[in-house]
């Protein structure tokens, strides 16, 4: 079981508060404690383990450990050129001496805080991507190892702005997954209204095919615009949308070929072609045969 590290071996009497810079190192076991930890990456990279999860972390990681979480921080390596230096803030509950309700409710610190017996897990994480929280450590650090006067106060503080901090730091990272998520679900049902549209297209070009309709034209009728729609479209049938409405025409044409006495120019005009230099070799093309012999075979 990992050794409880008790408060009274680091806070003085009247103030429950303690700060130190710690490089980590491979011999430092698993321990727990009866007090909170607030704990900075500042230099270096490594791993912590945290009951039982191995994290990797790096300069800037963040954590907020609650009484009685197991935890231990190592270094990457043996190289003392490459340290792992983890700043660290433990204090209890009562040295604050402030409404716990005024840190951040949502996010769940104010009930942390408010806990008064041993228990684990409810930790936080989060990255200190903007340097602010190391200014915070720094700051606090340099107060309680120079002892100025009023350093107390300065020290605690510096310890509600980082738990504040964190409360909103946690709160923007909660709103941004909620967001993603939120974009994730908007992009699948678009997607699925695309398919909806496109069978709408499809009905619209099924009966205009023999007018002179473009692609902007079908994408209008959907709502669309003619970049997206030519990408829906394709992704969705396999052609473009020139290709699609060329086989829809030349099907056209052979039925008519089959089951009508018009002549091959007739019928070029009846589905949309005028030019019938550009008929004849499409509809060879397509057919592998003349209009003239598809109609006689």
């Amino acid at each position: 079981m990992a050794e409880l590290l008790r408060g009274d071996r680091f806070f003085e009497k009247d103030f429950r508060i303690f700060l130190n810079r710690e490089s980590e190192a491979f011999a430092t076991g698993m321990h727990r404690h009866d007090f909170i930890e607030l704990c900075l990456v500042a230099e270096g990279r490594g791993f912590h383990y945290v009951e039982d999860q191995l994290l990797e972390v790096a300069k800037g990681d963040l954590f907020l450990l609650p009484v009685g979480t197991s935890h231990v921080f190592r270094p990457a390596s043996t190289d003392k050129t490459s340290p792992l230096v983890v700043l660290n803030f433990i204090f209890e509950p009562s040295a604050l001496d402030m409404p716990t309700e005024w840190l951040t409710e949502q996010t769940g610190i104010a009930d942390l805080l408010r806990e008064q017996e041993l228990r684990a897990g409810g930790w936080y994480r989060c990255s200190d991507r903007q340097g602010r929280f190391f200014a915070l450590f720094a700051q606090a650090y340099r107060e309680f190892t120079e002892r100025s006067s009023g350093f107390r106060t300065m020290v605690k503080a510096l310890l509600v702005q980082s738990l504040l901090l964190l409360g909103r730091t946690l709160e923007e990272e909660r709103l941004r997954q909620e967001k993603s998520a939120s974009d994730s679900f908007t992009a699948l049902v678009n997607e699925t209204l695309s398919a909806e549209k496109l069978a709408e297209a499809l009905r619209y070009i099924e009966l205009h095919y023999g007018d002179r309709v473009t692609l902007k034209d079908v994408a209008d009728q959907v709502y669309m615009s003619a970049g997206h729609f030519q990408n829906q479209f394709k992704k969705l049938t396999g052609q473009t949308f020139n290709q699609y409405l060329q086989n829809v025409r030349i099907q056209k044409c052979c039925q008519l070929l089959k089951t009508t006495d018009k002549t091959v120019q007739q019928t070029a005009n009846e589905v949309g072609y005028s030019d019938m230099k550009f008929f004849h070799s499409l509809f060879r093309k397509i057919t592998g045969n003349s209009p003239q012999r598809y109609r006689r075979a």
